[in-house]
């Protein structure tokens, strides 16, 4: 790529977040400009000349309509990507639920609402923090504004999203369930249904009496909750700052106090060191606490992530056989899964 943009005469600038996980590498293949994922707002300096400012760019919380991205692909494209999709089994679940669901929700459309940026947690297994840098909060009456207007143009579905929404309003002494709380009382004579994706468990177990407290309104349809693993020891080792006990409490406070709300995780199988005992007990959470749906991540070795360091490593075989017995396990209790090398 390098070899072949250096036949043109403009300059070229590296955007992305190779430089921050990878940096030694990154270096002895670039020695040109760059701009790291977390330092976007940078991206002004180099185009002075520009009337429009990155930094001065509104959020823009488009509603999620599939139909809409298949315009923008070649028919060529388009039909070679799903005939393989569709020649693919594990695509059969997923196109019998995405079917069903588009049937129920006919009209139905999301509108994300970006509500902050960055991540105050140092996972193992994770190197975004590196690329995304510390929490960045939009401002609570930003927000509540958007929302007003979002409203006023006849949204009535809403994904709060950001890379932990749980540490919503760190940054700028507020909180997640501050921020909700405002919201609750712009959109009273409607019927709104919100989904809160990815918060980290620790936030969860801090601000579950406000989160019961706000969600018996019935606005708050599903959160998505990652415990990853059911062993404390690998827990531990993953640096996630919690217990299993302390979560499963907790969801299932959340679950008898909100009994139609959905839940969602994501589970790793095979983390380094991981046994077949510590395996099962990931899987006997689901017995303990009811899940709508899961998100099995295959564990890999992730460029400038801690975990990196941690042996001996679990073979692709053995996490295969979890993966096979994961699915089963599920098929077995009821609950949509996902699988995601």
């Amino acid at each position: 790529i390098i070899e072949r943009l250096g036949k043109f005469s403009g300059e070229t600038i590296v955007l992305g977040c190779l430089m921050e996980v990878a940096p030694k590498e990154f270096k002895e293949r670039w020695e040109g400009r760059s701009i790291a994922i977390k330092n976007m707002n940078e991206i002004d300096s180099f185009f002075p000349e520009f009337n429009i400012k990155y930094k001065e760019i509104p959020v823009g919380n488009t509603p999620i309509n599939s139909k809409n991205i298949y315009k923008t692909i070649s028919p060529e494209v388009f039909l070679k990507q799903r005939l393989s999709m569709a020649l693919s089994p594990a695509m059969v679940g997923d196109k019998i639920y995405s079917y069903l669901h588009r049937k129920k929700k006919e009209n139905y459309q999301t509108t994300f609402i970006w509500v902050s940026a960055g991540c105050p947690n140092n996972c193992s297994f994770c190197a975004e923090r590196k690329v995304i840098g510390k929490p960045i909060s939009r401002q609570i009456n930003e927000i509540v504004d958007e929302y007003k207007k979002l409203i006023g143009e006849g949204k009535r579905n809403f994904e709060f999203i950001g890379d932990d929404v749980g540490s919503y309003g760190l940054d700028i002494n507020t909180s997640l369930p501050e921020l909700i709380a405002k919201l609750n009382m712009v959109d009273c004579n409607y019927k709104v249904n919100w989904v809160v994706k990815h918060i980290h468990p620790k936030f969860i177990i801090k601000y579950k009496d406000d989160l019961i407290h706000i969600a018996k309104s019935g606005k708050i349809k599903e959160i998505i909750c990652c415990f990853q693993s059911g062993s404390n020891r690998l827990l531990e080792l993953m640096n996630r700052q919690h217990t299993i006990e302390e979560v499963i409490e907790t969801l299932k406070d959340i679950r008898q106090a909100l009994p139609k709300i959905k839940l969602a995780t994501n589970i790793i199988v095979g983390f380094p060191t991981e046994t077949n005992e510590e395996f099962n007990q990931t899987l006997l959470v689901f017995d303990k606490v009811y899940f709508d749906r899961v998100h099995m991540i295959k564990y890999y070795d992730a460029e400038g992530s801690d975990s990196r360091l941690i042996i001996p490593k679990i073979t692709d075989e053995s996490i295969a056989s979890r993966i096979k017995t994961a699915k089963k396990f599920f098929k077995q209790r009821g609950i949509y899964f996902q699988t995601r090398d």
